[in-house]
């Protein structure tokens, strides 16, 4: 009973508490409460003694840790000035005796030290605690914020469907297109299923099969999806009509372990595909028929062409007796006509064959110095007809062995030399070379012509394209030449270049690899 006063004051502060806990967000609920301790800290002196009592003061700052970070350095000071004050109104002798006997002075003593350290070691565990709570409930939000903010990014930006998974596979985000396509709703959000997006179960395998590719090599994969029927977005259906929608799904890493997917719509793709795979089909059927009818119409051609050439050459011949001099020149532009005729034919058959890739090559070890004798020999008298010197510049003591189609390279050197001869004037003079370098054969045909110009060189390639200076020339030429040369030559795997000044002539290189290349 004589303790039982001091017992019940010293709890006025924490029934003060208890009582008006459920309002302690307001201003005056906590001044309150800290003065409530102040006033405690001030009686428990007057009526025991400053020493050691005074440590009673700490309780309000202690108390208000449990409000606002604000209000502990109010208590502090406020307990402080107090403290100060009761310490010298002591001094200076206004302070009244001790009330309290020598029991009650020394319960008081030992109850204030001891409440005092627990109080405070209660209070700052609370604060730590509401601390961590309020650290996470910030997290939470801040993640929630910061999804939110990708939700709406990605959904301005990206015309896809973009969903976000974290780093243990729970989804964090759906931009509207993803929950649209999907069927996504808010209380789906943070759960780990692949389920949840509605795939069939061989889709959602292929899914599952990319995370893990995801996860072993950190980079970013790629997987193509059918959606089924009822989870494909309307507004597509709509703008479409497509029926069945193919995704591209590109899985893309982040740092933090999370995962975008990134959803693409295939099916327009798809069918552009699918239209241009018609195209080509339909494309290479009429240009196998171009071909088929350039092969029929060669082979009626030349029959008929060969007799005219042939019966012509006789009239030319006067194998059957002499001719009038008009008909003898008709009989000399019957034959030249025809020859013309032939060798369009033959030009076109071998053209369509190379750009429909069937022209074959027929590889075999030959010298090519005997091809280049033979071709000089083939025109010579084309070139002994127009006053022209042939030269021939080939490395006599090296075997010049090639592995290549003997026929296409005697058509290469003939096509080259009977342009020189064309295109060089009366007294000009056309030379051949071949020369082995490095691992390449390279032929040289140079004349002393007309010379192109650089146009005239640019278009070289362009079946049916002929020089400006064609029309100085009294021959008629397809327009096919170089431009079965050239192919030829890259069928061989080798180079052809021209160099060309007008007025001054013209050089070709063609360089051929000695040994057959790889496919």
């Amino acid at each position: 009973m004589v303790l039982l006063p001091y017992a019940g004051t010293a709890m006025i502060p924490a029934v003060i508490g208890l009582l008006f806990w459920p309002f302690s967000n307001r201003e005056w609920v906590q001044m309150l409460v800290i003065f409530s301790w102040i006033i405690l800290a001030i009686v428990a002196c007057f009526a025991i003694g400053f020493a050691p009592m005074a440590v009673l003061f700490l309780c309000a700052p202690a108390v208000a840790v449990l409000f606002e970070r604000e209000k502990v350095l109010e208590a502090m000071v406020f307990a402080a000035i107090i403290a100060a004050g009761v310490f010298y109104f002591g001094k200076l002798g206004f302070a009244p005796d001790t009330i309290a006997s020598a029991d009650q002075a020394n319960w008081g003593e030992l109850a204030g030290i001891m409440a005092t350290i627990a109080f405070m070691l209660g209070a700052m565990f609370f604060a730590s605690a509401s601390q961590a709570n309020v650290g996470q409930e910030s997290a939470r939000k801040g993640q929630v914020s910061s999804n939110k903010q990708d939700e709406f990014r990605f959904a301005e930006v990206y015309p896809g469907a973009v969903i976000k998974f974290a780093a243990d596979g729970h989804l964090q985000m759906a931009t509207p297109v993803a929950r649209a396509m999907f069927g996504i709703t808010d209380d789906q959000i943070d759960q780990t299923s692949l389920a949840i997006l509605g795939l069939e179960d061989e889709q959602e395998k292929s899914l599952e099969a990319a995370f893990v590719t995801l996860r072993e090599t950190g980079e970013q994969t790629s997987v193509n999806i059918d959606l089924p029927q009822h989870i494909q977005a309307k507004h597509i259906q709509e703008s479409t009509g497509i029926s069945n929608q193919f995704t591209d799904v590109t899985l893309v890493p982040q740092i933090d372990g999370s995962t975008f997917a990134f959803t693409s719509d295939c099916s327009r793709i798809g069918d552009k595909i699918q239209n241009l795979t018609n195209a080509q089909a339909s494309a290479k059927k009429e240009f196998d028929e171009k071909t088929l009818f350039f092969a029929g119409v060669s082979h009626e051609l030349r029959t008929p062409l060969n007799a005219i050439i042939g019966f012509s050459d006789m009239m030319r011949s006067r194998l059957f007796g002499p001719l009038p001099g008009k008909y003898a020149e008709y009989a000399d532009m019957i034959h030249d006509s025809g020859q013309h005729m032939l060798d369009l034919v033959g030009d076109v058959l071998d053209m369509s064959k190379v750009e429909a890739n069937k022209y074959e090559l027929t590889y075999s070890e030959f010298d090519i110095a005997d091809v280049v004798r033979s071709s000089m020999k083939m025109v010579r008298p084309s070139a002994d007809a127009a006053a022209l010197t042939l030269d021939a510049d080939i490395e006599a003591d090296i075997d010049l062995i090639i592995e290549g189609d003997r026929r296409a390279v005697r058509q290469i050197l003939l096509n080259l030399l009977s342009n020189a001869v064309k295109f060089t004037p009366k007294g000009g003079r056309v030379t051949s070379s071949a020369h082995i370098n490095g691992e390449r054969i390279e032929i040289g045909i140079q004349d002393t012509g007309t010379g192109m110009t650089p146009n005239d060189i640019a278009a070289i390639g362009t079946p049916f394209s002929q020089a400006a200076n064609a029309n100085l020339v009294k021959q008629r030429s397809t327009g096919l030449g170089l431009s079965l040369v050239k192919n030829l030559v890259h069928l061989h795997g080798g180079d052809f270049s021209i160099t060309s000044h007008p007025g001054v002539g013209t050089k070709v290189l063609v360089s051929l690899p000695i040994k057959k290349p790889d496919d």
